[in-house]
């Protein structure tokens, strides 16, 4: 084990990155939470003369600050210790000592066998301190803030069951994940990043095919939506824009949370539509229909076809940067593991760990771009749905219910906007589909 060469580009790289994420975060959170300060008690023009935004009475809006400020003055101690426990892993060396940990272990490097049961056990022990430190994070959240607000129904026992099934599911796909990425950086230790992306494209389509069928029962039940009004709008709905799907699923989200949602999962056979039995608590069936035209609206506009095709260029390109990095032994001494007498082919696990945790410190950068182009595809789906329903109406008075219901906050500033919400905001999808009325 070397020390930490912090002149070294990619520990440089990695530290602005890392240090920078945080202070935009922290930015961010700070001047919504002002926003908060200075606007938590209205209510926005463009809403005031909707009669749904009525429901935006004042004990709402002092709901929905105190709800988002309890999150936001939680989020403050556990993004400082995420950031330290990074930090200290890194400059520790603790990366380092367990490789030598694990190869003592499991004999490595002697052939195949030994180099994926050392891939897997350093993976999987490197997440372990993040996960350790989530622990008393995931319970104060749960049982304290979202309890308070009237959110959590999760019982201890749940709780304890829920992660003992994520863990379990983790590991098995972890394990077959790397069992195909050690046998192609051995098969192929120049050219590994070609069969990796189309590995890694392969895996995400059959995850689409088996999440609806195999992985969501496992955590909740899912059960046909019964005969009547809103089972009869939704078939038509579903026949007139030639949608066929395996069913129309209602999914029991009330045993753990009081969030609502809608979606439309899988693919070919395993194509469905799930709703929260939260959502049919809330809303009205045209309502319903009307927040089921807008999921169908993604499908029929091609957003997550165009979206697949869009990624899969990129895909390639950023894993051959990942690639070319992992090739570099300056990535492997600068973050202080010792090569003498290793080759670099033989622990590119390792390099691509690295350059993931390098690349990982920069993502929030490129956060603006990824949401601007989710927004855009929010809008086209509303659009889609006032056309296909007829009555813009019922999209906004759905709106308006789940802002309500889900406590979302009325006045983000559009800086944070644009760096953290996928969706548009209740006031710009009102506007959109009030506009889209006019013409």
């Amino acid at each position: 084990m070397e020390k930490i060469v912090f002149s070294n580009p990619f520990v440089i790289i990695f530290v602005v990155g890392t240090l920078l994420s945080f202070l935009i975060n922290h930015f961010l959170e700070f001047i919504d939470w002002r926003a908060r300060v200075k606007n938590g008690g209205k209510i926005p023009d463009e809403l005031k003369e909707i009669p749904e935004s009525s429901v935006f009475d004042t004990k709402k809006l002092a709901s929905i600050n105190a709800y988002e400020n309890a999150k936001y003055f939680f989020w403050i101690p556990r993004s400082l210790c995420a950031i330290f426990l990074t930090l200290i892993l890194v400059f520790s060396g603790f990366y380092p000592w367990l490789l030598n940990v694990v190869c003592r272990f499991t004999g490595f490097p002697n052939g195949y066998w030994s180099t994926y049961l050392c891939a897997f056990c350093f993976f999987i022990l490197a997440g372990l301190p993040e996960g350790i430190l989530d622990i008393p994070f995931d319970l104060i959240g749960e049982f304290k803030i979202e309890k308070s607000f009237g959110f959590s129904n999760m019982t201890l026992k749940l709780w304890l069951v829920d992660q003992l099934k994520g863990i379990a599911m983790s590991l098995v796909l972890s394990a077959v994940l790397l069992a195909a990425m050690i046998g192609i950086l051995v098969a192929f230790p120049h050219g590994w990043w070609i069969f990796l992306t189309i590995v890694l494209f392969a895996f995400t389509f059959v995850m689409q095919i088996l999440y609806p069928l195999v992985i969501a029962p496992v955590f909740n039940k899912f059960v046909p939506l019964e005969d009547g009004e809103l089972k009869t709008k939704i078939t038509e709905l579903m026949q007139n824009l030639g949608f066929k799907s395996s069913g129309i699923f209602v999914m029991d989200a009330s045993k753990r949370s009081g969030h609502s949602n809608a979606y439309f999962g899988g693919i070919g056979k395993s194509k469905r539509i799930v709703l929260y039995d939260t959502l049919i608590k809330q809303l009205t069936t045209d309502e319903l229909v009307a927040v089921l035209g807008h999921e169908l609206g993604h499908y029929k506009l091609h957003h997550i076809i165009r979206r697949f095709c869009v990624m899969i260029p990129v895909e390639f390109v950023l894993m051959f940067i990942l690639y070319k990095i992992a090739q570099s032994t300056s990535i492997y001494t600068g973050f202080g593991f010792a090569l003498t007498g290793i080759k670099v082919e033989s622990v590119q696990f390792i390099g691509l760990f690295l350059a993931n945790l390098v690349a990982g410190s920069l993502s929030e950068i490129f956060s603006p771009i990824v949401n601007f182009s989710s927004r855009k595809d929010e809008f086209a789906a509303d659009k889609f749905s006032a056309e296909l329903t007829k009555h813009h109406e019922h999209l906004v008075s759905a709106l308006i219910k789940l802002n309500s219901e889900n406590l979302s906050e009325l006045f983000p500033p559009k800086l944070y906007v644009a760096w953290n919400y996928n969706h548009p905001t209740l006031v710009e999808r009102v506007n959109a589909l009030r506009k889209l009325e006019k013409k």
